[in-house]
Formats: structure tokens, C-alpha cells, sequence
């Protein structure tokens, strides 16, 4: 198991670089313009962001059909907002972008998954993902190159893929983007966990690998 927040090397500036590029994706993968996807993949979570991105997204018209994942995950930090208790997270974000506007029509839920692999691995009972040729997804900014890397690997290898991601943190107050990340012992510990894990879930063969490590790390 990876810690959330490992001790950190010192960094180079080399290093930095390499490491928001890994981790938050490349800057102009995740600001896309006005293209469209065939499905939206939420993430399932506990931060508004996942519904509040997701109704931004589809209030665009950039998408028409939205897939919400997420189940009961025991023991999880949930943020600070939640007040619903063990309600599985994609049924509360269902009903949020219902709340905002969204049609139920358009909305599918996986509901029994914990983590990230889950979330497409019960997904794919619901989905015929060879059926689409773009997904966009809906993810904390942190955590978008293991999940893109996850997608990669799990679906179809002729998808595309468009980035939403959202920035947040497990702190009260504060938040980790591709921007500030370097500038906080907090912000670099959880930065450089994300590193490991994707290091780590490539080697076990749940994401694509990276093609090298960061040469000191």
C-alpha cells in the first residue's frame, strides 16, 4: 500500500516538471476546447465537484449521455459537505445533477464499486464502451493521470479521451493544482504519492505503465 503522503526527496526543477505532467496530465490535454464526447465517465467521489463539473459539462452540450460510478466506500474521508451518510456516491450524484437540471434519461449509475479499477470494471457491465469513440471523465486534478492511465488500460484501445478534471484537496481550505502543487510539503507528499501509486498500479498491470521513471525518483 502507498501512503497518501510519503516523505518527499528534494526536487529538481526538472523533476517538478516531469511529475505535474505525469500526474495532472499535460496542460493542453485537460483544457480541451469545444469538442464534444459520446459519454461523460464520473468518478464517483464525495466532493461536489464530481456533480457540479459534470452539469457544467453537460450544460455545454458537450455530452449527452452521462455514466456516474462510485459505491459505499468504508472508512473513506468524505468531504466536508457530505451529509449523506452510507448512500452509495453515485446515487447522490445522480441526484444532484437531477436537482441541477440533467435528465434521468441520460443518466446511467454503476453503484457497488471502492476504487478507481472498480469504477470501470462495473462500469463495463453496463456499458458497451467499444459502441463510442470519445469518453470524457470527471476526476479531481490530482488523480487524473492514474485514472486516465486506468481507462487506458481497461477499455478499448480506440478510445479518446477528454480530461474534466476539478481542483480540491484533503485539506480544509486549500487545493493541490497542477499550479501550486510544489509550493507545500503537503502539496508535494500528496503529489509524489500519486507518482507512486501510478508506478505501483502499473507494475500490477491495472494501468498503463509509465514508459520510464523520473531519473532520482
Amino acid at each position: 500500500m502507498i501512503p497518501k503522503c510519503p516523505d518527499v526527496p528534494p526536487l529538481t526543477q526538472e523533476q517538478i516538471d516531469l511529475l505535474t505532467k505525469i500526474v495532472f496530465l499535460d496542460e493542453d490535454q485537460v483544457f480541451p476546447t469545444n469538442k464534444k464526447c459520446d459519454l461523460l465517465f464520473v468518478f464517483g467521489g464525495t466532493h461536489p465537484g464530481c456533480w457540479e463539473t459534470a452539469f457544467e459539462i453537460y450544460q455545454a452540450k458537450k455530452v449527452e449521455r452521462i455514466l456516474v460510478t462510485g459505491g459505499i466506500k468504508p472508512g473513506a474521508i468524505r468531504h466536508s459537505t457530505w451529509k449523506y451518510g452510507d448512500r452509495p456516491e453515485a446515487h447522490v450524484i445522480r441526484e444532484k445533477l437531477l436537482e441541477l437540471g440533467v435528465s434521468d434519461k441520460v443518466i446511467l449509475i454503476e453503484d457497488r464499486s471502492t476504487d478507481t479499477l472498480e469504477n470501470i470494471t462495473f462500469a463495463k457491465a453496463l456499458f458497451d464502451f467499444s459502441s463510442i469513440q470519445t469518453l470524457g471523465f470527471v476526476c479531481k486534478s490530482y488523480g487524473a493521470g492514474r485514472q486516465w492511465r486506468t481507462l487506458q488500460k481497461q477499455l478499448p484501445a480506440n478510445l479518446s479521451y477528454i480530461p474534466y478534471p476539478f481542483d480540491t484537496s484533503p485539506w480544509e481550505n486549500r487545493r493541490i493544482s497542477r499550479f501550486n502543487w510544489m509550493h507545500t510539503p503537503e502539496g508535494k507528499s500528496y503529489v509524489y504519492g500519486e507518482y507512486l501509486r501510478i508506478l505501483h498500479y502499473g507494475q500490477k498491470g491495472d494501468l498503463s505503465p509509465l514508459s520510464k521513471k523520473i531519473s532520482g525518483l
